[in-house]
């Protein structure tokens, strides 16, 4: 990919506060030597409260980082006792305003909705607080109970119980409502932004453009081949240095990137665009997105707009529904 133009770096998952403010010079440094960088390019660091000092962002700021994504994901210190979290609901307060003390205008936090007992009174204060702190982005995830985690571990010993999926459309009605009187636009599922402020990383895996992973675990993809790193670092660093593989990975046929294309873009408020199918993975595709697609659009859960479908609000709440129908799933 020496060869690409770059628009965007991303630092994250993981804890990259880990990293000494040398050392991310040092790592922009070797970027920029080997890559051709566009002129603007967008450069999100990721980032825990607590580790978000006024020391680091002072050094922080003075690099070419110039988005923050801000891991906060409750401002109720009981849920992030639940979830586990090292950090409270005042450092979260704290280390949004130091940021924007401190020269920081692009600032993304996450928020999870969805936990367990939570009521439509707490969710609204959570968005409030958010939303008053004027952070530019926001990424709103519903509590998923994923096998070896605690809260799967907790959910299937029953110390948990998930919640009724009627509460879960309030809390996202809330959200899409409560979002937009702030000029917040959803423009995907679980993502909402400021007009200008779209994560363009995160835009690029939903519009299925290459894109490098760098690290222990990091995904590549490239259109034809998806390959990750091996996660442990020791192997990873070692491997490298002796000239062996350290990934694996898969080739794509058309029905994977077809598949892939109709998960990431018809989340997005750019839709999933059949013209785009026809031309890259043939007519076949196409035709048969179109046919699934057939009551969904008469129910006016999508709607087709020059060539592309694009779900509607209520389609939003069944959107994996959707996707799932529109699945190529034959070979």
């Amino acid at each position: 990919m020496q060869d690409k133009n770059i628009d965007t770096i991303y630092f994250g998952g993981g804890t990259p506060t880990l990293l000494t403010i040398n050392e991310i010079e040092n790592i922009l440094d070797e970027i920029y030597s080997n890559f051709s960088i566009n002129s603007n390019p967008e450069i999100t660091f990721e980032a825990n409260p607590d580790d978000l000092n006024k020391h680091y962002l002072q050094n922080l700021i003075k690099t070419p980082v110039n988005r923050l994504s801000i891991g906060i994901q409750s401002f109720f210190d009981d849920d992030l006792k639940l979830m586990n979290r090292r950090h409270n609901a005042g450092e979260a307060i704290n280390a949004v305003k130091e940021a924007q003390n401190q020269g920081f205008t692009n600032i993304s936090g996450d928020l999870i909705y969805g936990l367990p007992n939570m009521t439509g009174e707490k969710w609204q204060k959570n968005m409030n607080i958010f939303f008053d702190l004027e952070m530019q982005h926001l990424s709103a995830y519903h509590l998923s109970y994923e096998e070896n985690t605690i809260f799967y571990k907790f959910l299937k010993s029953g110390k948990l119980s998930e919640v009724e999926e009627d509460k879960s459309n309030e809390f996202f009605t809330m959200l899409i409502e409560e979002s937009a009187k702030r000029d917040f636009i959803h423009y995907e599922i679980s993502n909402l932004a400021k007009s200008g402020y779209f994560s363009r990383h995160n835009s690029s895996y939903w519009q299925q453009k290459e894109y490098l992973g760098l690290g222990p675990s990091a995904h590549s993809y490239n259109i034809k081949k998806r390959e990750w790193n091996i996660s442990n670092v020791e192997k990873y660093i070692s491997r490298i240095g002796e000239g062996q593989l350290f990934y694996e990975n898969e080739e794509l046929d058309d029905r994977m990137n077809y598949n892939d294309y109709i998960i990431t873009s018809l989340r997005t408020i750019w839709g999933s665009d059949i013209t785009y199918i026809k031309e890259n993975y043939g007519k076949k595709y196409s035709d048969f997105c179109l046919y699934s697609a057939k009551k969904y659009l008469a129910g006016n859960f999508l709607t087709l707009s020059s060539n592309k479908l694009i779900l509607e609000k209520k389609g939003k709440f069944i959107s994996d529904k959707i996707i799932e129908d529109l699945f190529y799933a034959r070979n």
